[in-house]
C-alpha cells in the first residue's frame, strides 16, 4: 500500500470524525446541518481528487482544488485533538447533566471562528517570512579570519500552492541581504509542476558571489532525484551529493544525500566517506533531515544545517514533531558542533503555518 493511499485512509477517518461531531452540534439545526456536510464533504473529497488525478486536471482547477483541500485538511487536523479533549466533557454532561442544556448551535459557531482565524492567520503567516540573523565563529583565534554572509534557507517547496510569485518574494529577500554564499538544504522543489509554472525559475535570480549551493531533500527524491537536480543547476545552483567543496579557500562545505535516497535506489554514504581524509578546513554541513546528530560531532563538523521538520508546520503537530528528533527546531550543540535546524520557509500541503514563522537565516559565520 502506498503512502497517499494509507494517508488518504487516515486522513477519511479523520473526516468522518469531525462530521460526526458536525452532526452532534447540528442536532438541532437539520437544515444547517445538510448545508455544511454538503459542503463539507465536497471540500474533504476535493484533495484526494487533486493527487490521484492531478494528470487529468486542468491546471487551474488543481490549484483551487488543493488550495481549498488543504486548507480544509488543515482544519481537520486542529479539530480532531480538540474534539478528542471534549470527548470526556462531553461524556461528563451526558452521565451528571441532569438536563443540562448545551449551547451546541454557540460551540459550532465558535468553532468555525477559530477555523477561519486559523486559515486566515495561517495563510498570512505562511505568506510572510522573516529573516533570522546569528552568528558563528569557526576562526579558533585566527587573527586573518574574514566574517562571510551566508543566507541560508530550506524546504521552499516550490511548486502548485508554493507559486513563482512566492519563490520570487524569497529570492528578492535573500538578494537583500546581500550574501556572499547561498546555502539551500533541502526540499527546495515540491512536484513537477514547478517547471511548468517557472516557479523553480527564479532561482536563477539568487546572487551570491561564492556560489549557490543545496542538497536534495526527500521530496526531491520523490520526484526523481536526477530530475530535481538537473532542474536547480538550471538555475545555477550546485547540488552536492554525498560531495564536498572548498569556498575561496577557508572552509569546506560538505552535503548529505537525504535519507530518503535509499528508497528511491540511491544511497547515502557515511559521513566520513563524504569527508576527505587530508582536510584541514573547518567543516560546514548541509544535511535535510536532522537525524544521527551524532555523525556530525564525530566527525569534527563545525556546524550542521538542516531543515524537513518545519518545526510542525501546524500546531499541534509541532508537539509530535519534537518528540521525533533530538532537535526539532532552533540552534543546537553537541561538543564542539554547532547545529541549527531551520523551520524553513515555504510550507508542504496546506498553504498555511501556525506553529512558526517561516525563516530566512542570515549567518555571519567568521572563519
Amino acid at each position: 500500500m502506498s503512502f497517499y493511499v494509507r494517508a488518504t485512509i487516515i486522513y477519511f477517518l479523520c473526516y468522518l470524525y469531525v462530521r460526526l461531531w458536525i452532526c452532534r452540534l447540528l442536532a438541532d439545526n437539520a437544515g444547517i446541518r445538510r448545508g455544511v456536510l454538503a459542503a463539507t464533504d465536497v471540500l474533504t473529497i476535493a484533495l484526494p481528487v487533486t493527487i490521484f488525478f492531478q494528470s487529468d486536471l486542468p491546471y487551474i482547477v488543481k490549484i483551487v482544488l488543493q488550495g481549498a483541500g488543504y486548507s480544509w485538511a488543515a482544519i481537520i487536523a486542529c479539530m480532531v485533538p480538540v474534539g478528542l479533549c471534549f470527548e470526556p466533557i462531553r461524556w461528563g454532561i451526558r452521565i451528571l447533566g441532569n438536563g443540562l442544556r448545551v449551547p451546541r448551535m454557540k460551540i459550532f459557531a465558535v468553532l468555525c471562528l477559530v477555523s477561519a482565524v486559523v486559515v486566515i492567520g495561517g495563510y498570512i503567516n505562511a505568506a510572510s517570512p522573516v529573516v533570522r540573523e546569528m552568528s558563528f565563529d569557526l576562526s579558533d583565534g585566527n587573527s586573518k579570519a574574514r566574517e562571510y554572509r551566508v543566507a541560508v534557507f530550506a524546504d521552499l517547496h516550490a511548486g502548485k500552492l508554493m507559486t513563482r510569485d512566492r519563490v520570487g518574494s524569497v529570492v528578492n529577500l535573500v538578494n537583500t541581504l546581500n550574501p556572499d554564499i547561498v546555502l539551500m538544504a533541502g526540499d527546495i522543489i515540491d512536484d513537477h509542476d514547478a517547471e511548468f509554472t517557472g516557479a523553480a525559475d527564479e532561482l536563477a535570480r539568487l546572487k551570491a558571489p561564492l556560489g549557490k549551493y543545496a542538497v536534495l531533500g526527500n521530496h526531491e527524491y520523490y520526484l526523481g532525484s536526477a530530475w530535481a537536480r538537473n532542474m536547480l543547476e538550471k538555475q545555477g545552483v550546485r547540488v552536492l551529493n554525498d560531495e564536498t567543496a572548498v569556498v575561496d579557500g577557508r572552509f569546506l562545505l560538505a552535503g548529505r544525500n537525504d535519507f530518503a535516497a535509499p528508497m528511491r535506489n540511491g544511497r547515502r554514504k557515511e559521513l566520513g566517506a563524504v569527508l576527505p581524509k587530508n582536510n584541514t578546513l573547518p567543516i560546514i554541513l548541509l544535511d535535510h533531515t536532522p537525524r544521527n546528530l551524532e555523525e556530525a560531532e564525530k566527525a569534527g563538523v563545525r556546524l550542521q544545517i538542516s531543515g524537513h521538520t518545519h518545526n510542525g508546520q501546524l500546531f499541534p503537530f509541532n508537539l509530535i514533531v519534537k518528540k521525533l528528533y533530538e532537535k526539532e527546531y532552533g540552534f543546537y550543540k553537541r561538543g564542539a558542533t554547532d547545529y541549527y535546524i531551520t523551520c524553513g520557509v515555504g510550507f508542504w500541503g496546506p498553504p498555511l503555518r501556525t506553529s512558526s514563522r517561516p525563516e530566512v537565516l542570515l549567518m555571519k559565520i567568521k572563519i
